[in-house]
Order: structure tokens, then C-alpha cells, then sequence
């Protein structure tokens, strides 16, 4: 019944999150789902993660955008929490005290290195009750995750007709193209000099590879690159690995067993050795069933939550201010 529209005062308390603590910012009600509040700080609490490491990696109005959207996540994410919590009470389900006390103890193990002591300084600091604490991050937690696994996962089966249909259909996503094992030697030059001592090094190398000398062995000697252990290996590398374009080049045309001219750069001088090669090939059926089964589960649960989530959101009063 609701729907999500950008409000100003949530979103300019969002976009405060990244700079101010919990206490700088006036509370409010950013939702109501049938009898339950959804407040600002709640949505604040779940999207503080997600905001702080925006606030590390972006700057102005993408991070702005980003911060919107992690408001919108947080907020969907405590609706459909409160809808799975009031059909949990619906229909009438129990869950014995045991099961969490038992998931209290393993927080308290995993959280708090086996202190209930530190527990309870946290849940203090938080101006909670253990009993508050225990309803909002044991018991309710919980309950989401019991009722989501037996709507959502419990009876999800792949059929291998699928699993054989959605192979035939993507096997593009299945080829794994050309790869080359290299090794490289790499020669530094050094800033301000003419470098002919490194070129002649670098020649010097070549040489004695043309005479047969071990390229690992001369690579752990000589080579001042990031890949001087073990060996100069760089593993198996295609064209979309990264490697830059001068020496990609000339890597791809060589044939297995073979090294490479003197490559001069701007920053130095490589020389690389291909020792094996993988021609481009189409992974077969056996190889990636278990992928492809993963992949159509996933997409089998991720339909069964939104068809969830609307049933349950059709039958439920949802406002948001």
C-alpha cells in the first residue's frame, strides 16, 4: 500500500550521518506498518554501516545519491522486518525461550570474546534494559531469519531440466577465454638518469635466456618488479587482466615456452616468458552444474522474497511520513 517518495527531513538527516553521532540528530517517525513505528533513528541505526563507508569512498553528489539509497535500503529493510514479525504473531507461530538464549550466548561468545560483562556495558551505554536488548537484537532477528528460511528457502529445488536450459542459453557466460602462464624479469630505470646501465642489464638478461639460462632463477636475481618472487610469475593471465597494453601484446603473440625482445617502457625494461598456454573453451555441463544450480536457486529465492513481500505488504497498513 505505501510507497517510497524521498522526504527532506529523512533525507537531510541521512545526509548528516557520515559527520554527526546518533545525538546531534531530532528524532522522528519515518513509517508506520500497521501498529508499528518505524522511527528515524531506527533507519539511521541500519544505515549508518553502509553510509560511513560511502562517506570514505565518495565525495558530493554521487555520495549524496548513494546515501539516499542506503536510506531507502535501511528503511525497506525495517518494513518487511516488521511485516515478517506481525505474520510471525498472525499466524499464531512460537518459538521456545531456549532457542534464544542459546543464540544470546553465541553473540555474547562471537561479540564480546565470552564476556556478558562487556554485554552489558554496551546494552547500558545504549540506554536499553536486557530485556529490550534481548527482544531487538535476539529474539526479533531471529524470527525474521526462521520465518524468511521457511517462506523463502526451505523449499527451493533446482530441476535439472533447468539447470540444462539455462546452460544451453548462456553458454557465453560459461567460455573461458585465451590465458597465458607468464613470468616476467623486470629492469627499473631511475628517475634523472640516461638508464643505459639498465638497458644494458636488461640485454645482458636477454642474452643469457637466448643461451638458456633459467628464466625463474635470472627473474629472482635481476628483476625489480613487484613479481620478483616466485620466480616472475604473474599465473595465468588473460587479455582483461589488467596487464598493461605493451607488454600484453607481446605476451599474447608468444607461443609456450617462449620469451620475449627487450620491452623498453617508460618506467623500465621487461622482458616475459609464456610457459604454458590455455586455448579459449566453453566450460562443459559437469563442470559448472553446481554454479548454474546456485545461480537459479538464488534467483528462485529472490522471486519468492518479492512475491512474499508484496502479499504480505497488500494486506498490511504502511504510511510513510
Amino acid at each position: 500500500m505505501g510507497k517510497w517518495f524521498y522526504c527532506a527531513p529523512l533525507v537531510a538527516l541521512l545526509i548528516v550521518i557520515g559527520t554527526r553521532t546518533v545525538a546531534d540528530t531530532v528524532d522522528g517517525i519515518a513509517a508506520i506498518v500497521n501498529d508499528r513505528l518505524i522511527t528515524f533513528s531506527d533507519v539511521r541505526e541500519v544505515a549508518t554501516p553502509a553510509i560511513q563507508n560511502t562517506y570514505r569512498l565518495y565525495s558530493g553528489e554521487e555520495r549524496d545519491r548513494k546515501v539516499q539509497q542506503a536510506g531507502v535500503d535501511a528503511l525497506n529493510t525495517l518494513v518487511e522486518r516488521a511485516l515478517i514479525l506481525q505474520e510471525f504473531t498472525e499466524k499464531g507461530y512460537k518459538l521456545p525461550e531456549h532457542v534464544f538464549d542459546g543464540r544470546m550466548r553465541e553473540i555474547i561468545e562471537e561479540q564480546y570474546g565470552g564476556d556478558k560483562n562487556a554485554l552489558i556495558r554496551t546494552i547500558q551505554a545504549r540506554g536499553l534494559t536486557m530485556e529490550q536488548w534481548k527482544q531487538k537484537f535476539v529474539r526479533e532477528p531471529f524470527i525474521v531469519q526462521a520465518l524468511r528460511q521457511k517462506e523463502v528457502s526451505s523449499s527451493v529445488v533446482v530441476s535439472p531440466a533447468a539447470i540444462e536450459q539455462y546452460y544451453s542459453q548462456n553458454k557465453a557466460k560459461f567460455t573461458l577465454p585465451y590465458q597465458v602462464r607468464l613470468r616476467m624479469i623486470v629492469v627499473r630505470k631511475e628517475p634523472g638518469s640516461n638508464n643505459d646501465e639498465a638497458r644494458d642489464l636488461a640485454n645482458n638478461i636477454w642474452q643469457k635466456l637466448n643461451g638458456g639460462a633459467d628464466f625463474a632463477g635470472l627473474a629472482n636475481i635481476y628483476s625489480g618488479g613487484g613479481q620478483k618472487n616466485p620466480g616472475g610469475d604473474w599465473g595465468w593471465v588473460d587479455k582483461e587482466s589488467g596487464l598493461r597494453k605493451e607488454l600484453a601484446d607481446v605476451a599474447f603473440a608468444l607461443k609456450a615456452g617462449q620469451h620475449s625482445k627487450v620491452i623498453e617502457t617508460e618506467d623500465g625494461f621487461y622482458i616475459v616468458q609464456v610457459d604454458e598456454v590455455r586455448p579459449e573453451r566453453t566450460r562443459t555441463l559437469a563442470e559448472v552444474r553446481g554454479e548454474v544450480e546456485k545461480t537459479l536457486a538464488q534467483e528462485m529465492r529472490a522471486a519468492r522474497q518479492r512475491t512474499w513481500m508484496e502479499r504480505l505488504k497488500q494486506k498490511a497498513f504502511i504510511r510513510y511520513f
